[in-house]
Formats: C-alpha cells, structure tokens, sequence
C-alpha cells in the first residue's frame, strides 16, 4: 500500500446491509481521501431516503465527508417529482455536515434529467453533490480542492 487516493485501506466492508432487510444492498468501504459505497436495488423513493440516510451516518461514523456512491438500481424510473422528494429529504439531514459527494449511476439507460435534478436539490441545500457516468471522472471531482 502506498496511501495514493482512493486506495482501499482496508478490504473489509464498513457497513454491509442485505438486500432483503430493506430492499437494497449497500457495502460502504473506506479508502484514502474518501468513502467508496456502492448501492443495489429496487429503484424506489424509499431505498433512496435509506440509503441517503446511511450514507450520512457512515460519514459521521467513519470521519470521512467526502463520499463516492455507486449506484444500480433496478426497476422503472422514478418521477422528477419523486426524485425531487426523496433528495430532498436527505439533503435537508445532511445539510451543513460539509459533504462533497459524487454519485456514478452504471445503468446502462439512466434518466439525465432524474441526475440533474438531483443534484440541483442537493446543490441548492448546501451540499457540494455531482452526478457522473464514469468513475475515474467522478473520483478527480471528489478529490479536487475546490
């Protein structure tokens, strides 16, 4: 190990939730300069606001506040509307804690428009949020001192 960013420190999971608990699987790995979450499951307003919100308690749990969220959801694509309620809900929490976070949606048809509005409710919440379809772009962003 060299300690270059985004190095795994350790290969272990932090957190890892089954699937059938709550609908998605989450496994939240520590790695130089920030946390590397990947999410899986249905594609529903509620695993959002669940996994927003254990996000946020890794975060606080761990000391990180920059975050990398790899996310697969399945099933039909979600309103703007309920897009909009779900990152709404989580930003409100995380608002002020200093996050920087971005998010690389790897279905192979995601909705830019789901992306966008997401990250304009984080944005204008105070949190420091970009969506991304490539992991290497997404890691420069998160490590960038802006």
């Amino acid at each position: 190990m060299n300690d270059e960013p985004g190095e795994l420190l350790d290969d272990r999971p932090a957190l890892h939730t089954d699937a059938g608990d709550n609908g998605y699987e989450i496994s939240i790995n520590k790695r130089i300069g920030y946390l590397f979450i990947t999410v899986a499951g249905e594609n529903s307003v509620e695993t959002i606001r669940r996994y927003s919100a254990d996000v946020r308690e890794a975060c606080v749990r761990l000391g990180e506040l920059r975050v990398l969220v790899v996310v697969n959801l399945r099933g039909p694509r979600l309103s703007m509307l309920d897009v909009y309620k779900a990152v709404q809900a989580g930003s409100d929490a995380a608002a002020g804690m200093g996050m920087r976070v971005a998010y690389v949606d790897i279905k192979p048809d995601p909705s830019i428009e789901n992306m966008q509005i997401a990250e304009d409710v984080a944005t204008t919440r105070g949190i420091a949020v970009r969506t991304f379809r490539d992991m290497d772009a997404a890691e420069t962003w998160l490590l960038a001192d802006d």
